[in-house]
């Protein structure tokens, strides 16, 4: 009897070592719960590690503008709202004589403010 009763403790404790061995997310959290400062330091270098393995050279070097394409975009952007306003004037004559040859291919009609003048009924 006290045979199979050490017997029992024995295989109630080797089962129990086995469930905590199986315990994956248990043990995970134990773990993180006694050593945090070792795990964002692992996760981060981790990261640091992922992104130097799967970042992607550009397939050609970018070439500098030099100093013509600097002073060439300095140009452009000192231009740009001269151009912008030389265009929206020249769009404005534009509509404004297409309105003006429209108006006078219309008949022109009377304008509303004056009176027709009265005309004299002669009698028989």
């Amino acid at each position: 009897m006290r045979l199979s009763a050490a017997s029992r403790g024995q295989l109630s404790q080797q089962a129990a070592d086995l469930r905590q061995r199986f315990d994956v997310p248990g043990r995970l959290l134990q773990s993180l719960r006694g050593h945090p400062l070792a795990w964002l330091g692992g996760g981060l270098a981790s990261a640091f590690g992922a992104t130097l393995l799967l970042h992607r050279s550009p397939a050609t070097p970018k070439r500098g503008r030099g100093w013509r394409g600097l002073l060439g975009s300095l140009a452009l952007s000192a231009a740009r709202p001269v151009i912008k306003n030389w265009l929206a004037a020249q769009l404005q004559q534009f509509v404004l004589a297409q309105l003006h040859s429209a108006a006078m291919l219309r008949p022109r009609s009377k304008p509303a403010d004056r009176p027709e003048p009265r005309r004299r009924v002669q009698s028989p």
